[in-house]
């Protein structure tokens, strides 16, 4: 099999900054869309401005613009607004990412645009939406899990909502998201042959994460009462290794927790429910002493061959560097001036 470009062909212009629309659009180049980024002059991308730069621009900017056509141009000016008009009647998607009415304001909302390309997918990334109470109220990250419910299932020993040390909504919410909502749009507009408008919004798209949570309040359960996966197990927890580092054991099924003991030769540790396997029911210190016998890289070894679930918790500064995560090809290496960068490929492989 060949690997494919499941977006060769389609062109996209992209009028977004920070971090959900620019992230996703450079997914949609990774998957073989051209991507002509439109920056005003009165408004550029603020991670322009980040440190550390390259240039004159930041790391973070050009990691995640760098496979894109860019064009500072001032679409407010009969020039520049003709110039962007020509690239509309040309394009197959136009994303935004200002609040609602913005658009309309540079005379480049959905009804406009779509009278210039009747064959435009349309997108307009906001936080809350184009409808509803908080529609044209400001946000970031924090406030869409705040308002999403999932700050609430995320405290520490104290009930404190802890704030995650990356972007959920931005990024789950927002930028996987868009590819999502541009290749339905796609979609729909070959099928119906009509222009489409797609309203994605980081808040609604964030709420599924609570997918869990959700299910089991509509049955008369808590899922704040009962953390089945957020640490009440001792089979799904993490546990830090003799070198002060940390290793993550996921051995949910009975099959793999069973599995687990066989490795470790604790077949008294066995069960055959993990209600057993309760923080409390089984003694979780057991397992605290057991893996500060050894290094994290040694229990990593001692289980690479077994199906127990057990991965190492790598740093940051590891990740790029991972064995599966090379054979994936999951980072290109991009040289912006003199430096290199390891940039984000495609999400998924296609194959024809």
């Amino acid at each position: 099999m060949q690997e494919s470009k499941p977006l060769q062909g389609i062109t996209v212009l992209d009028f977004t900054r920070l971090l959900p629309g620019p992230l996703g659009t450079h997914l949609l180049s990774q998957l073989g869309a051209k991507v002509i980024k439109i920056e005003s002059p009165k408004r550029l991308d603020y991670t322009r401005f980040y440190e550390p730069k390259i240039d004159e621009s930041s790391v973070m900017f050009h990691a995640m613009n760098h496979s894109k056509e860019q064009l500072i141009v001032d679409y407010e000016t009969e020039e520049g607004y003709k110039e962007v008009s020509d690239l509309i009647a040309s394009a197959d998607v136009l994303i935004e990412q200002f609040r609602p009415g913005a658009m309309a304001s540079f005379n480049l909302d959905f009804e406009t645009v779509k009278a210039i390309n009747p064959n435009i997918v349309y997108v307009s990334v906001t936080g809350y939406g184009q409808t509803g109470a908080l529609h044209t109220k400001a946000g970031h990250d924090l406030n869409y899990l705040a308002t999403a419910g999932l700050l609430d299932l995320n405290r520490d020993a104290q009930g404190k909502p802890v704030i995650p040390g990356f972007q959920i909504a931005d990024i789950a919410g927002g930028s996987y998201m868009l590819v999502s909502a541009c290749t339905s749009g796609l979609i729909a507009q070959k099928l119906q042959n009509k222009p489409q408008y797609v309203d994605l919004s980081l808040l609604d798209a964030t709420i599924p994460l609570n997918a869990i949570a959700h299910s089991m309040l509509q049955g008369g359960a808590s899922y704040k009462q009962t953390p089945i996966l957020s640490g009440m197990l001792v089979n799904y927890n993490v546990y830090e290794t003799s070198d002060g580092k940390w290793i993550a054991l996921g051995a949910l099924e009975m099959k793999f927790w069973n599995g687990f003991c066989d490795l470790v030769d604790k077949p008294d540790w066995k069960r055959t429910s993990e209600l057993e396997l309760i923080n409390g029911v089984f003694p979780k210190n057991h397992l605290e002493a057991l893996f500060k016998t050894k290094t994290r890289d040694e229990w990593t070894t001692l289980s690479a061959n077994h199906d127990t679930c057990l991965s190492p918790v790598l740093e940051i500064e590891e990740v790029t560097e991972h064995q599966h995560i090379k054979d994936r090809n999951v980072f290109n290496k991009t040289t912006i001036k003199v430096s290199t960068i390891k940039t984000y490929a495609s999400p998924y492989k296609t194959y024809s």
